[in-house]
């Protein structure tokens, strides 16, 4: 698989936001019920909010192309400070990091994640950090052969649904 890594560009926001609602629904959807789903997919990726947040400054987009179709993307948050990660100099957030569910193992994610290190540090990142759900073993692997350790616990809520997430870091 000849496999291109590249920041995102506007004309991007369409494949980025199907590839989250994929990747979250395939991850995620067994949390929720149908309506909840469809209203946390609608409110976080659809293309006017992926417009929308990649167009801030603070966030940095990169996307997984494969022979001219995006199969993953990858958002990091500059400078975002959070009380447990503890890393030096000024840490950023790994915000999303998802695939295409017929990727998975195919080492897409590995890249994504290698280029936005590699992003972070010539901006001088000290450390990144992320939260992953704590149902998600494989996940939580995936991290932790990329050198994220866990340094906390965080919850998160949406309408009735609270989902307990691993936070976790890696000094850069």
């Amino acid at each position: 698989m000849n496999t291109l890594i590249r920041p995102a560009l506007p004309e991007d926001v369409a494949a980025i936001a199907s590839v989250g609602r994929e990747s979250f629904t395939w991850a995620f959807g067994h949390l929720y019920e149908a309506g909840g789903l469809a209203r946390y997919l609608e409110a976080t990726y659809s293309p006017a909010k992926i417009a929308r947040s990649l167009a801030k400054p603070v966030n940095t987009y990169f996307v997984a192309e494969v022979e001219g179709r995006v199969l993953g993307f990858l958002k990091l948050k500059e400078a975002c400070l959070h009380p447990s990660a503890t890393g030096p100099g000024t840490p950023w957030q790994t915000q999303k990091l998802y695939v295409d569910p017929g990727t998975l193992r195919s080492g897409l994610g590995r890249q994504l994640m290698q280029a936005g290190e590699a992003w972070m540090r010539a901006q001088g990142a000290g450390s990144t950090w992320l939260v992953v759900y704590q149902g998600n073993a494989s996940a939580i692997r995936f991290y932790e052969t990329l050198g994220f350790r866990q340094v906390g616990v965080e919850f998160h809520d949406f309408e009735q649904l609270r989902v307990e997430f691993k936070l976790m870091e890696k000094r850069l």
